[in-house]
């Protein structure tokens, strides 16, 4: 059974190109998605779009965090920070803003698939933990 999981594990395990592919893959598609999110906005006060703009690139700024830093458990706690702080500021009486319907959905889908692909394994490299 142990050899079965330990071919399993090997099968599914990326190449370095197929990594940095995966992850280029996600920020082209989630960052065209955050396009068209952001694209039905409708005409909204300047200070409102500013506010917007920051706050989603706060956000995308935390997600690449997770695929290029090398403090990978303080990036995806500071992704979980920054898309519950977008939560917080849509929702309850005293809303800050409010953000497009699919805007935290698809972020959320991203930091999630991001975070999935950092800790897949890469053919031929350990894990900092296994040296």
């Amino acid at each position: 059974m142990k050899k079965l999981l330990t071919s399993l594990n090997n099968y599914f395990k990326y190449t370095r190109k197929e990594y940095e592919a995966s992850i280029n893959a996600l920020n082209i598609f989630f960052g065209a998605v955050i396009g068209i999110s952001l694209g039905g906005i409708g005409d909204i006060p300047t200070l409102d779009y500013v506010l917007l703009l920051v706050v989603t690139a706060t956000a995308v700024t935390s997600i690449l965090f997770v695929t290029y830093s090398e403090r990978q458990y303080w990036s995806i706690l500071l992704v979980g920070l920054v898309l519950f702080a977008m939560w917080s500021m849509n929702n309850g009486d005293d809303r800050v803003m409010e953000l497009p319907p699919k805007l935290l959905p698809t972020l959320a889908v991203w930091a999630a698939m991001a975070i999935s692909t950092e800790f897949s394994s890469i053919t031929g490299e350990k894990k900092s933990d296994e040296s």
